[in-house]
């Protein structure tokens, strides 16, 4: 004899709502608690602070030469000195963290809008489509990323907004991965098949329903890609293929001090060093955000 179908109720939905508001509420207990998260978040804060100061105000003009003795060191006027044309290196490093900014959070955001319908696409209908996707994955990953990047920005000319593109082509392939694994993993879910038995259509299981239980993974994954497209913008710039002068870029102020190291290492050591900080407090946080995430750590 037949059995009837489970009746889907409001209760059965909802207890997905419930589930992710626990998640949320356990994570950032989690995170608060975690000292270098912590410490990572407060500098990225001081430093999206002062790319949005540098809107509106620098010391003085970013591409002004000659305010100051070339290759002079720190002084109360200028605190991390000048460069090798006199230039101003704290107003210089104000707006390059803006360059940095906008090609990390920039390249993710079109990172995650590439390859997250992609993945879910994939993950959800299978077939053909996740076979189609898998393949093309697998090509791009055996294309070395910095050759790619590298002929795309010949062939489309070093700018801003051709190195975010060309990144965003590297890396499109993690991000997708990714979310094809969570949508495999949460599709068999009792709410989707919930949704699914209640008439909902593919698009609003996928994006109302299969995303937002995603969230937490994707999140990690994004801020990890942060740091790394930060460092593949400041590799191509320090290459002299990234961004142009006379607009400023850590790894291109880098680059332009290394002839005077020995009679000016300031010029080299100070965006360097604003470099390595800030890719290591995206990696403090994004490893604070991946425990913090982590089901297997909610008590």
């Amino acid at each position: 004899m037949a059995t009837a179908a489970p009746a889907v109720t409001p209760e059965l939905l909802g207890t997905e709502a419930r589930e992710q508001s626990s998640l949320w509420a356990d994570a950032w207990r989690r995170l608060r608690r975690n000292r270098l998260a912590l410490v990572g978040s407060i500098y990225l804060l001081l430093v999206v602070l002062m790319a949005l100061v540098a809107i509106v105000y620098t010391p003085s003009r970013m591409s002004a030469v000659g305010i100051a003795p070339p290759y002079s060191g720190p002084s109360p006027g200028h605190p991390f000195g000048a460069d090798t044309l006199g230039r101003d290196i704290l107003s210089r490093i104000m707006v390059g963290a803006q360059i940095s900014l906008i090609v990390g959070v920039g390249t993710q955001l079109l990172v995650l809008a590439v390859g997250a319908p992609i993945g879910l696409a994939a993950g959800y209908f299978r077939g053909w489509i996740d076979s189609a996707v898998t393949f093309f994955i697998n090509v791009f990953y055996g294309i070395p990323d910095l050759l790619v990047a590298l002929i795309m920005v010949f062939l489309l000319g070093p700018s801003l907004t051709n190195i975010i593109i060309a990144i965003v082509v590297t890396r499109w392939m993690d991000m997708a991965r990714l979310v094809r694994g969570q949508t495999l993993s949460l599709r068999e879910r009792e709410f989707v098949e919930a949704a699914r038995a209640s008439g909902a259509k593919p698009a609003k299981i996928l994006f109302r329903h299969i995303l937002p239980n995603a969230l937490g993974p994707i999140i990690v994954q994004a801020t990890f890609g942060v740091p790394a497209a930060i460092l593949f913008e400041a590799f191509l710039s320090f290459l002299g293929v990234g961004i142009q002068p006379p607009t400023p870029s850590w790894g291109s102020m880098a680059a332009e001090g290394i002839a005077a190291i020995r009679i000016s290492p300031h010029i080299v050591l100070v965006p360097a060093l604003a470099l390595s900080l800030t890719l290591m407090a995206f990696n403090f946080l994004g490893d604070g955000l991946r425990d913090a995430l982590d089901p297997r750590q909610k008590r």
